[in-house]
């Protein structure tokens, strides 16, 4: 049973990057290059850099690395200061991600997405996530993600493709104007050039369901792939090219069974009219 146990993650971030250190002075001491680890070990080289910076590693990682290093166990005697350490906060390390991203794929079964959230449903959002939060939590929360949108209203935008479960376009957050301002909001970023926008039907069933939210990055550097997973307790950012695939085949069946953007338009357009009677 994995054990839990109160933290410093202050401490846990020095773990994490003794751990990265190590692994650059094992691949130094062998003359191999960054790209050169990163392809002998399957991963991406963007990934490979994050992980010799201390960013959080697979946990099938330290024992490849001793039978590929031959270290004789010693990043698995590492991995034991790290791994039982309380799930360390990734949204960070995922917004320095999405802050690089050319390509943003983004499935949402609960909320509208971040990146296209107005600010009044973004404060309601987050009051109803933290209850107990102060105002000026609130506000911060509330200013960090409207920072975030800066990048789609820029010369040189990411690609957004966002698929939302309807459920999200139903479910009212802060009231039926907020909602209707919402819903307004979305309807530019439908089918543009730099954005695909989809509903997935709730008549669909099943076929378009992902069971939790699924964001998917193409990272500027070569090859560079992540999938970031949000859970209610921990969220997890995958590197590894086969997992990141299986996560993009299942983001592409969801999206082969929405509704296309003029579809999309009309069934948001609707729902309006629905918060305006």
């Amino acid at each position: 049973m994995a054990r839990f146990r109160p933290n410093d993650p202050g401490e846990h971030a020095k773990r994490l990057h003794r751990f990265g250190q190590a692994i650059r002075q094992q691949r130094e001491r062998r003359g191999m290059s960054l790209a050169d680890t990163a392809d002998l070990f399957g991963y991406s080289t963007s990934a490979w850099s994050r992980y010799e910076n201390g960013s959080p590693i697979p946990p099938k990682l330290p024992a490849q690395l001793d039978e590929e290093l031959g270290t004789h166990g010693m990043f698995v005697i590492l991995w034991e200061t790290v791994k039982d350490e309380a799930f360390p906060d990734r949204y960070q390390d995922y917004m320095s991600e999405e802050a690089r991203a050319e390509e943003i794929f983004e499935y949402t079964p609960y909320w509208i997405p971040g990146l296209l959230q107005t600010r009044d449903y973004a404060q309601a959002a987050h009051i109803a996530a933290a209850p107990d939060a102060t105002p000026e939590e609130i506000g911060s929360k509330v200013a960090r993600r409207m920072a975030r949108q800066e990048r789609l209203r820029s010369d040189d935008p990411p690609f957004l493709s966002a698929i939302l479960d309807e459920s999200v376009i139903r479910r009212v957050i802060g009231g039926p104007e907020i909602m209707r301002d919402q819903l307004t909001a979305l309807l530019p970023f439908v089918d543009t050039r730099h954005s695909v926008l989809q509903i997935a039907p709730l008549a669909r069933g099943g076929r378009c369901m992902l069971g939790g939210p699924l964001i998917l990055l193409t990272l500027p550097d070569p090859y560079g792939r992540m999938a970031y997973l949000e859970g209610v307790t921990n969220d997890q950012i995958i590197d590894e090219p086969s997992t990141v695939r299986s996560h993009q085949r299942t983001y592409d069946r969801v999206r082969a069974e929405a509704l296309t953007p003029g579809q999309t338009a009309d069934l948001i357009t609707a729902v309006i009219k629905e918060y305006e009677t």
